[in-house]
């Protein structure tokens, strides 16, 4: 399996346009069996009930009558059940969407070819849920763009509700760029319009990819990378004044620029590239602040205080180090935002690396 997935990755970086039509067949009894031993042990069970213990007493009779299923056209996902836990305020909940465990097994598998394909696709700037990246890399980068590079504004970018907001359609299209397996877009299919459990109910959405899902994260993250990342780094750049750059994390993202009027003209446009894929940035959270070396000297002279701007947890600080260098301090938002309880990383503790004086 290793080595399959690893041609795949070389024929994904090999050729930017190829399409993969032919990788179902990698679901293989051992794929299945390995995604199994890799899954939480102690993980809450989904709607079937089901725990790792149980299917561990007769895994091997288990997966390969799950592969069976697979390669016959019976397999079945099954609706998400669904709980809630309380948020960090301690007032209010957190709805949580638990896949069956096979559900996981299969997606896992499936998480693992796409990824060998879409990694050789994902920009730089995506840190979320990718093979070695995560929010300490991401807040690093925060710093060496905003310390190290003209950086004079920060746009900051939210949306509603983006998980649950996805067009499946345009989703789809999107994922046939790279993939036209028949069986895995039906996989595909299956599990972001599978509906979820609630108080006995089954409730189904028209959009959304099934948040809680293995699958989830990776197709989230290949939805922006088409709307947001390639869009900004093909068509938005080449046409700005001065340097800009991007630093997302899922849906949780800024853009930084040496100009304000480059920064203005994405924020006018920003909006309407969303509505085109059903995605909506919120109008107040969505804002352009000046924050770089210059931000503090020029608020004080307005009577202002200087801009702080929030990322993955953190509030973000200009400041001026004991040595009078540029700098940014960072410090912990106390009511953390709620899309950090589906990073699953510890705490950072970072601060940028500071710059000569200006």
């Amino acid at each position: 399996m290793f080595t399959d997935i690893s041609r795949i990755a070389e024929l994904a970086k090999e050729d930017p346009k190829r399409q993969f039509y032919s990788i179902a067949h990698l679901i293989t009894v051992g794929a299945l069996h390995e995604a199994f031993r890799s899954l939480r042990k102690n993980a809450s069970a989904g709607i079937d009930g089901v725990t790792y213990e149980q299917y561990e007493a007769n895994a091997e009779e288990n997966i390969r009558k799950l592969h069976q299923r697979l390669k016959e056209g019976k397999y079945r996902a099954q609706p998400l059940r669904r709980v809630y836990i309380p948020k960090d305020d301690g007032k209010q909940q957190r709805p949580i969407s638990i896949p069956a465990l096979e559900d996981k097994i299969v997606q896992k598998v499936v998480v693992d070819l796409l990824s060998a394909i879409y990694e050789q696709d994902f920009l730089d700037c995506s840190y979320g849920f990718r093979p070695g990246r995560g929010q300490h890399q991401a807040l690093d980068e925060v710093g060496r763009v905003i310390c190290a590079r003209p950086t004079g504004w920060v746009l900051e970018i939210d949306i509603r509700s983006y998980f649950d907001t996805i067009v499946r359609s345009a989703l789809v299209e999107m994922i046939e760029k790279r993939v036209t397996d028949g069986s895995v877009l039906r996989l595909i299919g299956k599990w972001i319009k599978v509906g979820v459990i609630e108080d006995g109910r089954l409730l189904v959405s028209e959009t959304g990819t099934g948040q809680g899902q293995p699958i989830s994260p990776l197709l989230a993250n290949i939805y922006l990378h088409y709307i947001l990342d390639k869009w900004f780094e093909e068509e938005v750049k080449p046409r700005l004044k001065g340097e800009a750059y991007e630093i997302r994390f899922a849906d949780d993202a800024i853009l930084c620029f040496q100009h304000k009027e480059d920064a203005e003209k994405v924020l006018a446009v920003l909006p309407k590239r969303f509505e085109k894929y059903g995605l909506t940035l919120h109008p107040e959270k969505t804002r352009l602040i000046e924050f770089g070396r210059h931000a503090a000297k020029n608020a004080r002279k307005q009577g202002k205080k200087p801009a702080t701007f929030n990322f993955l947890g953190f509030t973000h600080i200009c400041a001026r180090s004991r040595q009078g260098k540029f700098t940014v301090y960072v410090k912990t938002i106390v009511e953390s935002p709620s899309h950090l309880a589906r990073m699953a990383e510890p705490p950072v503790t970072w601060k940028a690396a500071a710059v000569g004086k200006v």
